[in-house]
């Protein structure tokens, strides 16, 4: 049974989706949804950014303009077939066993050949623009790669923002695995990418994903369909927002157009997410 009663949950998709989900984010606070109220946000790879940027004292209109005008530098990137079709295999193999998924796609990023770890954590700290957790109540998903295991990393974890927002997005054969101290990380969405089961331990859920599949196959509505007893709404892009997106999901110069299709969607599905939530 649930045992929180209002959860958040921001799932991964790449650059121009950590830009729509911020857009989404600024349209459903500004039409008065109080997302502020959760009990929990969980951010999973651009997820946790988006969370970083809901929280942030600055405003989410903040982030939201930073999108608009490319205030943060980004490293775009292709989503070579060769990646995609490693993933789908492993996922494939091991749909049942999410742990050996998670060791075996840990696997195949170490040997990965990816972008410069230092470039990559240089756009990290500018996208976060502060080295501060918000609040207490963000959570970031991450992957070990030595057990395969799901981790939230927070405040709490001992693991700063940085690092955690670093392993959270760390998108296995896109971008460099993740250090902190004796752990090695990978992306928390490289096996669901929404997490959207963590939504059982909330009576209510709202859950904004850009991807509306899992490179598994199965849909991120399917893993909400399984709980009944929590009262959720997805949010994934419309067809508008889906085209302002564009194919891949690392084109930075999309960003824009993702952050203004996202707000106006946002706007148009307030009063929805003001049902679940309330």
């Amino acid at each position: 049974m649930p045992t929180k009663q209002r959860g958040l949950i921001l799932g991964g998709g790449g650059v121009t989706g950590l830009a729509w989900e911020i857009g989404v984010l600024h349209g459903l606070l500004g039409a008065g949804v109080p997302l502020l109220e959760a009990d929990e946000v969980i951010g999973t790879s651009a997820g946790a950014f988006a969370g970083a940027a809901l929280l942030d004292p600055r405003g989410i209109a903040w982030a939201y303009e930073r999108q608009l005008t490319g205030a943060a530098s980004e490293i775009s990137a292709d989503f070579p077939p060769e990646v995609i079709g490693a993933l789908t295999s492993i996922l494939g193999d091991y749909a049942d066993d999410p742990e050996e998924a998670g060791r075996q796609l840990g696997a195949f990023a170490i040997d990965a050949r990816t972008t410069d770890t230092a470039a990559r954590m240089a756009v990290v700290r500018e996208r976060l623009a502060t080295a501060e957790w918000p609040s207490g109540c963000l959570r970031m998903t991450a992957i070990d790669v030595r057990t395969g295991k799901l981790h939230l990393l927070d405040r709490a974890s001992g693991v700063d923002i940085v690092d955690a927002a670093a392993a959270s997005g760390a998108a296995p054969g896109i971008w460099p695995v993740v250090q902190t101290s004796e752990t090695l990380w990978i992306d928390g969405g490289s096996v669901s990418v929404s997490n959207a089961q963590l939504a059982s331990a909330f009576a209510r859920c709202l859950v904004i994903s850009p991807m509306t599949m899992n490179f598994s196959g199965a849909s991120v509505q399917s893993q909400l369909d399984a709980f009944a007893a929590t009262r959720s709404l997805l949010i994934t892009p419309d067809p508008a927002s889906s085209e302002a997106i564009g194919t891949n999901p690392f084109d930075a110069d999309r960003r824009p157009g993702a952050a203004e299709a996202g707000y106006r969607q946002g706007l148009a599905l307030a009063g929805e997410a003001s049902a679940i939530w309330r």
